[in-house]
């Protein structure tokens, strides 16, 4: 599947808005350690796919996204 380069931009501003989400959630005091490990890690899992998606972007205008074939485990 190829995104457009405005499909790609669209994603990552989606990934901008849940990654504000996140940060703004660490900010309840009533989070335990579990769930602000969790959080600060999804994160930073969305922040490293921003970052690929921007690079492909910066470098050929369209995004790439390969499926695992049903086939392959886990």
């Amino acid at each position: 599947m190829e995104l457009s380069p405005k499909a790609t931009k669209f994603i990552i501003e989606a990934l901008d808005y849940r990654i504000k989400a996140y940060r703004d959630s660490l900010d309840d005091r009533d989070l335990d350690e579990d769930e602000i490990s969790d959080i600060t890690n999804d994160a930073m899992f969305l922040e490293e796919l921003r970052k690929e998606l921007v690079k492909t972007l910066n470098n050929n205008g369209k995004a790439k996204i390969s499926y695992p074939s049903e086939t392959a485990s886990i």
